[in-house]
């Protein structure tokens, strides 16, 4: 069947759509978990880098997750009130250093396999044309596209 409808004529609102098909299947793994998609996201991006660096500010933070710094904000604070992180300041109190207690480590370790599993559900569609598809996608977000080495033998 051809492609008769706008949406299905219009790259950017099939993008909108599945951008909206994502997020709403991660909302609702999160409903489960009184999570919210950002909440999680800052959970994730506190664990991934906690991994390699021992003072975590609210803007490294946020800026690995994507999430502007002002909504991030208000993140961080209810992550706090959840008892899920902790933020501290040393002197300045715009760098509010972060980290995740061991509520907040118990929870993303039970969320996190069911967005993966669900993003795969989403994204295993492309198969092998998954990492094409993020460079594609980094490449008109104007980021750094990776070209994968072939090996020689």
């Amino acid at each position: 069947m051809a492609d008769t409808s706008l949406a299905e004529r219009k790259i950017g609102l099939l993008i909108w759509q599945l951008s909206n098909l994502w997020q709403s299947k991660l909302r609702k793994i999160l409903k489960d978990y009184k999570l919210t998609l950002n909440e999680y996201l800052i959970l994730e991006s506190i664990f991934d880098l906690s991994k390699n660096q021992k003072e975590l500010s609210q803007n490294r933070i946020s800026i690995f997750a994507g999430i502007d710094v002002s909504v991030a904000s208000v993140t961080f604070k209810l992550l706090e009130n959840k008892k899920l992180i902790m933020r501290r300041t040393k002197k300045d109190n715009r760098k509010k250093i972060v980290e995740m207690l061991a509520n907040g480590i118990n929870l993303h370790n039970k969320v996190k396999p069911l967005i993966l599993k669900e993003e795969l559900n989403i994204f295993n569609k492309l198969q092998n044309e998954i990492y094409n598809f993020k460079n594609l996608i980094k490449l008109l977000l104007g980021k750094r596209v990776r070209i994968k080495a072939k090996k020689v033998l």
